[in-house]
């Protein structure tokens, strides 16, 4: 069991490493948080959606507010029903859903004092030189969902072509389930519904 002076004493190296850039943010925010979360390049679990179903909404639902928003307080896109949803990442027996047009929806939030929103969040060409053109919000957005389609919580991965050092490419795994997750299952299998039996939990 940590004692006081333990965690104080780490969690001090970890914020003057944090500074200098030695030390992701997210690693801090996992040692901080303990159980299951962890900080890690999120490429080490990715997947390939094409041996997944694919997920819609069964109806249009209202977002779950959150306060792990790192750019724009608790605003969450509603979840609408034409969305498609593919899994991304898995780990653990977890599994993460991500959907295109969410996160454009959600983009479009938190960059819109950017004046160049549409730019950012919209465009399907991106910016080599410099700018954030077509490259999309800091982080992108994805759901927790089990098999049977109930979601239980929202995960923020970082968006590496926003981020410059290897070390802010780093994200902060935990389930961010603040608001109003009831009325499981939200989502039902769409396409590829044979590959339901590669969601072993």
């Amino acid at each position: 069991m940590k004692t006081t002076n333990d965690t104080l004493r780490i969690s001090s190296i970890l914020i003057l490493l944090t500074m200098v850039g030695c030390v992701p943010q997210s690693a801090y925010h996992a040692y901080e948080a303990g159980g299951d979360s962890f900080a890690l390049h999120d490429s080490y679990l990715r997947v390939d959606p094409l041996e997944y179903p694919v997920f819609s909404a069964i109806k249009n639902i209202k977002g779950p507010t959150s306060k792990f928003n790192e750019a724009r307080g608790w605003y969450r896109p509603d979840i609408l029903k034409e969305y498609k949803w593919e899994v991304s990442h898995a780990f653990n027996g977890k599994y993460l859903i991500y959907s295109e047009e969410y996160n454009i929806r959600y983009c479009l939030f938190v960059e819109e004092d950017t004046k160049i929103a549409s730019e950012i969040c919209e465009s399907q060409e991106t910016s080599f030189w410099g700018g954030y053109k077509g490259k999309g919000a800091r982080s992108n957005v994805h759901v927790y969902m089990h098999a049977n389609g109930s979601a239980y919580g929202f995960q923020f991965i970082r968006n590496p072509k926003r981020w410059v050092l290897k070390s802010d490419k780093i994200s902060f795994f935990r389930v961010a389930d603040e608001g109003d997750w009831s009325g499981q299952p939200w989502f039902e299998c769409v396409e590829r519904c044979e590959k339901l039996v590669n969601m072993v939990e």
